[in-house]
């Protein structure tokens, strides 16, 4: 029995700890069981349902052992084996030719966290820096709401999370966070505060698990929380209750914002909402009383809006109003990933060895692949830790795009997805237990260690091993990547860091930034340029047009959202979950919009926008308003078409995110 430390590396908010055992005696299942860490503070000796079962994912009859080569055309999965060293000749082949003919630019590699290990995501980068070709930058997630932090406060990292199980934290407004299904070790929190006295007020988009669990809750059209909060802004300066010596003392431009708050019209708010007053004036009673004693949790949906940077900086003013900020059991929880960017930083500019060759241009955004790849100036595709045929929007034009026979695509990848069926090549990857790697949580801040098991499927290799090989194949014999393997940059990467950081993670294989009772800018200097935070970045002016548009909706015409569903892993990993399948083949609506629009549960549908059309099964859904719909993301070759046909590539405006839950779709039935 070998005893190895281990993270997730899920692109998830807790990158959970864990002790992975292994029996190298056995020739194939050597894997036998992760056990999670108990002595963790936010893993806590469990993990949530999705990775649980992880020695079937990497022992999957389905995961890839060999390297496959496009039989048929592009568009589905019709691959034979080749062997590891031919795939690599061809793909070295085919960069030569295309470097002497178009440039290093003509080549474009495309990358996200389906791994977040740092050396998975950005030791590609050192080939790829080399050679001189682009690289996508940004993300799909959470960007806009990064920004509109950043633009308040100097950072958009606040808030120490454990201060949600501080004893003078009384209550918790969790907005726009599915954690019951989507971040349990911070529902996990929040559960013991309850048990502590602390009350609970949920807001979202559809009654989440949560909502079981609150003293309070309300449903919010998506793209419509800015409403909302107005209300509230105006509510507390109705009752005169916000912190004005904080404001004086800790902001700019708070008496501008003062004005603006007094021009809500509250009754045409709610109106626009169709909400009552007696609907929230609990609400607003309820986050006055506790003034000073509140966190507001913020989950990333809240923000996958055209103006999504713009909505969370205006529901971050109610805390700022009423000097919820630097104190006890008080703050605002968004992503906490700032935070490591200081001891991040230098582990990553060694990673990429980026001081060796010339800067990426930063012009292609992520959100954008499809654009980008459709005026023809990239040659060769290089796709890693990435499924977008499945999580990027506007899917019509990204596949056209895909589609191109002048566009050759290499995809690493351990199973058979959406994206693989416009691969030219596709290289088996190792699964992250058989990878180290060095992992960062974005919501308790610290960083990890996974040391690699062995994989008994020759031919697989990390993202680092694929492009060493692809270096060797150049014949770039005196490279960097030549002299160091993932765990020797492990290794230069812990010498790297703080001397605390490296003892803990020799020690027990994590450190956390914070203790429980830690307050991060307790001192309220935030790092602006006067330490104070910018209320002049903050704007009540929205596009009318817009906001009319999902006003003004006919009468089969929905604002659709998109999440993944409770139960299943994302597109990449979903093969142990094929008995969850049809829950993507369905449309849910409203009994009411089901009985006006005269459907049939179990009956087929046309569902349609201005982007695509597609057919989708009626159902049922008990946790909708009128006016919503939902169509779950996240299959990994799902018979029924990906929602995200029906998004749009335009951005989130200042963070350059996506804007998933800015569609609107229109729904009939079919004969």
């Amino acid at each position: 029995m070998v005893k190895k430390r281990g993270t997730c590396s899920k692109d998830c908010y807790g990158a959970c700890v864990f002790i992975g055992e292994w029996d190298n005696q056995i020739i194939e299942r050597k894997f036998l069981r992760a056990i999670p860490l108990k002595n963790h503070p936010f893993t806590n000796g469990f993990f949530c349902k999705k990775l649980s079962r992880r020695e079937e994912l990497a022992y999957h009859p389905m995961r890839l052992r060999k390297a496959l080569i496009r039989t048929g055309k592009k568009g589905a999965n019709r691959f034979n084996e080749i062997p590891l060293n031919e795939a690599i000749r061809l793909i070295g082949k085919k960069i030569k030719c295309s470097t002497e003919d178009y440039g290093g630019s003509s080549i474009l590699a495309a990358f996200n966290s389906g791994n977040s290990g740092l050396v998975s995501r950005f030791g590609p980068l050192r080939f790829f820096g080399k050679l001189g070709a682009e690289i996508t930058t940004g993300g799909i997630c959470n960007e806009g709401g990064c920004v509109g932090l950043s633009k308040l406060f100097g950072t958009y990292s606040i808030t120490n999370p454990f201060q949600l199980i501080n004893i003078k934290n009384r209550l918790i407004v969790n907005w726009g966070s599915d954690v019951a299904n989507h971040n349990i070790h911070a529902y996990n929190l929040i559960k013991k505060a309850i048990k502590h006295g602390t009350n609970l007020i949920s807001i979202d988009s559809r009654r989440t698990p949560i909502f079981n669990d609150s003293d309070l809750t309300i449903l919010i059209p998506p793209g419509m929380d800015h409403l909302f909060a107005q209300v509230i802004l105006k509510g507390i300066l109705e009752e005169e209750a916000y912190d004005k010596g904080f404001l004086v003392n800790h902001t700019n431009n708070f008496e501008e914002i003062i004005s603006e708050i007094e021009k809500v019209d509250i009754k045409e708010v709610l109106s626009k909402l169709k909400l009552e007053y007696s609907e929230i004036e609990s609400i607003i009673q309820k986050i006055i009383e506790n003034k000073h004693h509140t966190i507001f949790n913020i989950g990333y949906g809240v923000q996958k809006d055209y103006y999504g940077g713009r909505i969370i900086q205006i529901i971050v003013l109610i805390q700022i109003l009423l000097g919820n900020l630097g104190k006890p059991g008080t703050g605002i929880i968004y992503s906490q990933s700032d935070f490591n960017k200081p001891f991040l930083t230098p582990l990553i500019d060694y990673i990429t060895q980026k001081a060796f060759y010339a800067p990426f241009k930063e012009n292609i955004k992520l959100i954008n692949l499809g654009q980008e790849l459709n005026k023809e100036k990239h040659k060769i595709l290089f796709i890693y830790n990435f499924n977008p045929a499945s999580s990027l929007p506007n899917q019509n034009q990204l596949r056209k795009s895909l589609l191109r026979e002048d566009l050759f695509t290499v995809v690493q990848e351990i199973f058979l997805t959406e994206t693989t069926k416009y691969a030219d090549i596709v290289i088996p990857s190792k699964f992250d237990i058989e990878s180290d790697d060095l992992i960062a949580s974005y919501y308790i801040p610290g960083i990890s260690i996974n040391q690699a098991g062995p994989c008994p499927y020759e031919d697989c290799l990390t993202n680092y091993e694929f492009y060493q090989k692809l270096a060797f194949e150049m014949k770039w014999f005196n490279f960097d990547f030549n002299k160091e393997n993932d765990l020797d940059i492990v290794k230069n990467c812990l010498n790297l860091l703080p001397m605390k950081i490296k003892e803990n993670l020799n020690a027990q294989g994590f450190h956390l930034l914070f203790d429980k009772e830690d307050i991060p800018y307790k001192n309220l200097n935030f790092p602006t340029k006067n330490n104070l935070i910018q209320l002049n970045n903050i704007s009540f002016e929205f596009s009318n047009e817009d906001l009319n548009r999902k006003f003004r909706r006919r009468l089969n015409e929905f604002l659709l959202i998109t999440p993944p569903p409770s139960d299943y892993l994302h597109s990449q990993l979903g093969h142990i979950e094929e008995n969850l399948l049809n829950i993507f083949e369905k449309i849910y609506l409203n009994q009411i919009d089901i009985e006006k629009l005269d459907l049939k549960i179990g009956k087929a549908v046309s569902v349609y926008n201005n982007l695509g059309n597609a057919l989708y099964i009626v159902e049922k859904s008990e946790i909708i308003k009128p006016g919503l719909a939902i169509i779950y993301s996240g299959s990994p070759m799902a018979k029924h078409p990906n929602p995200n046909l029906f998004t749009s590539d335009i951005p989130e405006e200042i963070g350059f995110s996506g804007a998933y839950n800015s569609a609107l779709v229109r729904v009939k039935k079919v004969s």
